[in-house]
């Protein structure tokens, strides 16, 4: 249950270093500003104050369309500490705290915002600080016991400050979420931030090796095997993409989505070490927000292939490729010592087995040559 929380959007600044108007600039079917407004209210945050300044004109209508309050602060020019005073001033009595996010670090995914209000606790008076990598970023979440001392800072100082001060009152709250830490600042940074903000339902690189670090600490020997089944699979899918001879009536696609099937490699058993590992790492990964990768990692272990050659039988066969930290393409003697290991489960066993000569088979007819040429 999220505690009554507000949330402050500083977006009054000149965007002098953009040469454009950051909270109106284009983030697919929205605007920036609009993205930041829907990420609040997916959370459940209804109390959102948009603090407005430079073209206040243009954006002050687009803010109250979106169901968020807009405030305008007529001194903007002086820096950004006045917008989040102007902000402050009239987050809603019953809030119990604020986040702050400025209007250009709009990459972030509501499970982000959801697991930094988990972590605000009775009494309510810790400041709750996001940090990707042992790095802080936004949005800090911070207490209503705050305000007052916010309101009354020196014009010339900064929040930084009021934040340093307290470090016995903050919580540094680890995320995979490398968005934390990305603004437009700039128009490249803009473009990597609209690419990101594209694809935000599958964690990137960075983020799989965060989340890997944070569940499986000193487990060298899982990492390793992580690596190597995203290796052979990206390999797999490249194979198949590469291919030159492939026909629309070859069995599998054209394309795949690497990057989705990197990530589900990286990640299959993030929960190796519990009971019903792929299951319990679905559930964690879906709990992220990563509803895709979540499927193909909670069926690593069992599959029924569909119709198409997809990035779930990728990553399924590439792991059953990997023996630990060896690629090992004569799987066959491995089941049969699993049979014998545990006779109780031969039966899905040998449904394993058979699912992954089916899948090879698939996988060498879109890809035009053997597993073993494949691998070389």
């Amino acid at each position: 249950m999220i505690p009554a929380l507000s949330a402050v959007i500083p977006s009054a600044g000149l965007s002098s270093r953009m040469h454009q108007f950051k909270p109106l600039l284009s983030f697919g079917d929205l605007s920036m500003v609009e993205v930041v407004i829907r990420l609040f209210q997916s959370c459940g945050i209804q109390d959102i104050l948009v603090v407005t300044g430079f073209n206040h004109d243009l954006l002050e209508p687009i803010v109250q369309k979106a169901g968020a309050r807009a405030l305008f602060n007529p001194d903007f020019e002086t820096g950004m500490l006045g917008s989040i005073q102007t902000g402050a001033a009239q987050v809603s009595p019953e809030s119990l705290g604020f986040f702050l996010l400025p209007v250009d670090i709009p990459a972030i995914r509501p499970g982000t915002i959801r697991t930094l209000a988990s972590a605000f606790k009775p009494p309510f008076e810790t400041i709750i600080l996001p940090e990707f990598d042992k790095i802080c970023g936004h949005p800090p979440l911070i207490p209503a016991r705050l305000i007052p001392r916010i309101l009354a800072m020196d014009p010339t100082s900064n929040l930084g400050e009021l934040l340093l001060s307290q470090k016995q009152h903050q919580v540094r709250h680890p995320v995979h979420d490398r968005g934390t830490l990305m603004d437009a600042d700039t128009k490249d940074a803009y473009d990597l931030l609209l690419e990101k903000y594209r694809r935000m339902d599958i964690p990137d690189t960075e983020e799989c090796g965060s989340i890997i670090r944070a569940l499986l600490p000193g487990e060298d020997a899982i990492q390793s095997h992580l690596a190597l089944v995203a290796a052979v699979a990206e390999k797999l899918a490249r194979a198949i993409e590469n291919n030159p001879n492939h026909t629309a009536e070859t069995p599998g696609p054209v394309r795949l989505d690497k990057q989705l099937i990197q990530a589900a490699a990286l990640l299959h058993d993030i929960k190796r070490k519990e009971k019903n590992h792929a299951a319990a790492a679905g559930r964690f990964l879906k709990n992220l927000g990563f509803d895709r990768v979540a499927d193909i990692v909670a069926d690593h272990m069992t599959l029924v292939p569909g119709e198409n050659l997809t990035e779930k039988e990728i990553v399924y066969f590439a792991d059953k490729l990997c023996n630990g930290s060896q690629v090992d393409p004569c799987y066959t003697q491995r089941f049969t010592d699993k049979i014998k290991q545990a006779p109780g489960a031969e039966r899905q066993i040998v449904h394993r087995y058979e699912t992954t000569r089916h899948i090879q088979a698939r996988i060498e007819a879109a890809a035009g040559c053997s597993i073993r040429t494949l691998l070389q």
